[in-house]
């Protein structure tokens, strides 16, 4: 079914609902029980439901976009092509790899008792707030099983691992692909919780020795770009950003620097973006309310690959005569695919103490 977007004070008999998938229209009529949605029926991409996603969600936001038509994709790794000066052409001969994207469901149910469901009006306002609440738990949910999940990617659905997350990739070495020469650590950075300036040098435990050294393992690194760079941050940082200064006074951080290409402001770190999200803490699965270290990552955002399979839909169902309650249902999916194009693109500073 494809739905019109009615407010319900337009709800007037002869309103016209949406069309099911044989192209069938599906009309209000006043007092009547609410029409059955038989199908998926995409959520247009400039609804509220998608525009909360998109302030909320890092990787909905940032992370370059992999078309798939399939449920895994072989996609090349970018590590660049040589380049030589002169009139004659010679083949590139850098070493090529791949990564492997896997298209993985993202669902939720909700139901709902029919007596509270009289009319197309009702109907209406439960499926807006059900699609607005499935949109504030699937932001978070998508982002630390992207960012911050500990355990290693999992087929079982049980285990919540649908990806090998950025910190994962940044915590493990990579000898299986000795192309990558990422030894596990490497750009990890801990962090006691040590508050101001210290004068002691790069291995210095303030908190701006320890992101100065987060900067640095990236920068000195080729895949770095000032074009892509991106911080992306657990907002429990936000406090430790407004209260550190370097050795002159200066803050290191600014709120409202500026305004991006969708009209919204952003804080700079350093200078450069951040993007807040509630999922940069550490768990073990994949969850939508992640309770360990706070988690601070820097890097390309071009290097965080996100595989599109499918955007989210919705599938509304009344209560059939074989059920035991009279209870209808609202399912949400999505299928999406992640992986981190190259580990030393990222690196990422824990909080392993209190601040």
């Amino acid at each position: 079914m494809s739905r019109t977007a009615v407010h319900p004070g337009q709800l007037v008999p002869g309103a016209l609902l949406g069309h099911r998938s044989t192209g069938e229209p599906i009309y209000f009529h006043g007092g009547a029980a609410p029409s059955e949605l038989d199908d998926w029926t995409p959520i247009e991409y400039d609804s509220e439901v998608w525009h909360r996603i998109l302030m909320e969600s890092v990787i909905e936001r940032e992370a370059a976009s992999v078309p798939m038509s399939t449920r895994t994709k072989s996609v090349p790794r970018s590590e660049g092509l040589r380049v030589r000066f002169g009139r004659t052409y010679i083949d590139d001969d850098s070493e090529r790899s791949s990564y492997i994207l896997k298209a993985r469901k993202i669902t939720s149910r909700v139901t709902l008792d029919e007596d509270d469901l009289s009319d197309a009006e009702v109907l209406v306002d439960v499926l807006t707030a059900a699609e607005v609440d499935y949109a504030i738990s699937y932001a978070t949910a998508i982002d630390h099983a992207c960012l911050g999940v500990t355990g290693p990617e999992s087929d079982v659905d049980s285990d919540e691992r649908p990806f090998t997350s950025l910190y994962r990739t940044l915590r493990t070495s990579h000898t299986s692909n000795p192309n990558l020469g990422y030894v596990a650590d490497q750009n990890y950075v801990p962090w006691d919780g040590t508050r101001g300036f210290s004068t002691s040098g790069p291995d210095g435990e303030s908190f701006y020795e320890r992101a100065s050294e987060l900067f640095r393992r990236v920068e000195t690194g080729r895949y770095w770009s000032a074009a892509d760079a991106l911080v992306i941050a657990d907002p429990s940082f936000k406090d430790v950003f407004r209260t550190t200064t370097n050795a002159q006074g200066d803050p290191i951080f600014r709120e409202n620097a500026g305004v991006d290409r969708q009209g919204n402001p952003f804080d700079t770190l350093f200078t450069t973006r951040v993007a807040w999200t509630h999922g940069a803490r550490t768990a073990e699965s994949a969850t939508q309310e992640p309770d360990g270290n706070p988690l601070l990552f820097y890097g390309s955002r071009r290097a965080l690959r996100r595989g599109d399979r499918e955007g989210l839909r919705t599938l509304f169902t009344e209560a059939r005569a074989q059920d035991d309650v009279d209870e209808a249902a609202i399912k949400f999916r999505s299928r999406r695919g992640f992986a981190t194009a190259h580990p030393k693109a990222w690196a990422v500073l824990e909080q392993t103490g209190p601040s």
